[in-house]
């Protein structure tokens, strides 16, 4: 009697194990989903080298930027995509070590980009204010794409989820947006003049959390996004014949 019990016991315990390392693979299975596979992004971490960008309390903007660019670097890929960097490391694209030109840093940030020939864009940069107590995220989004408009709005419906931000997304003129013929968005990822968000901004975890909603935006537009084709070709010959030229509006 006893011995029938035991044997029962342990075809039990064998079966709840059986299901629980089922499901766990199944878990794992799901968690591995390539769900941007065969998607190409750029990643263009604002400023670098000579140009800071924002600088506040000791903190650079180009430093912070390139570190919270490669947490969605690393996000994006776990996702199956393929990312690029407009660049790698602390310099400008020039990576001249004197005679820093903005215009010419622009210039060939624009080259590079079209040069990856991608599906999307994202330049992440960091806000500042005289006013310090300025803070959450904002996306903007070329004011005359409306797949850039579309794509803002997915990220930063995300991000909030994680900054908190009541700020809209923003149409504007980015020479970097303006300039590129990807679908892209320029991202501020909080206030670098802000002490809460410098301290959070500041934080590899945060940067994780960031890189996780950003994806998550991409991913949603991506899931929904019409043709490239769709965007109009008047806009894109207009984006192509804009490529280098005129002066590239500064970028706090």
């Amino acid at each position: 009697m006893k011995r029938g019990l035991l044997l029962s016991i342990i075809a039990t315990v064998l079966a709840i194990t059986g299901v629980y390392t089922s499901k766990m693979m199944n878990a794992s299975l799901v968690n591995a989903e390539q769900t941007l596979q065969g998607v190409s992004v750029v990643l263009d971490a604002g400023h670098g080298g000579f140009d800071n960008g924002a600088s506040w309390g000791g903190v650079n903007e180009d430093d912070l930027n390139l570190k919270i660019t490669y947490a969605i670097k690393e996000e994006l890929e776990a996702r199956g995509a393929t990312v690029y960097m407009t660049r790698e490391d602390d310099q400008d694209m020039t990576q001249r070590d004197h005679h820093y030109s903005k215009q010419d840093d622009m210039y060939l940030r624009v080259r590079q980009i079209d040069a990856f020939d991608a599906n999307y864009l994202l330049s992440i940069h960091l806000n500042a204010s005289p006013a310090t107590s300025a803070w959450g995220s904002q996306v903007f989004y070329y004011n005359r794409s409306e797949n850039g408009k579309k794509l803002a709005n997915d990220i930063h419906e995300s991000m909030k989820e994680v900054t908190g931000s009541r700020k809209n997304i923003s149409g504007a003129n980015f020479h970097v947006l303006r300039a590129t013929k990807t679908v892209g968005v320029l991202i501020e990822c909080g206030f670098i003049s802000n002490g809460n968000e410098r301290g959070q901004l500041s934080s590899s975890a945060h940067h994780k959390k960031l890189a996780v909603s950003i994806a998550n935006g991409l991913e949603k537009y991506h899931s929904e996004a019409p043709p490239i084709e769709e965007e109009g070709m008047e806009e894109i010959e207009d984006l192509a014949e804009a490529e280098g030229l005129g002066e590239p509006e500064s970028v706090e």
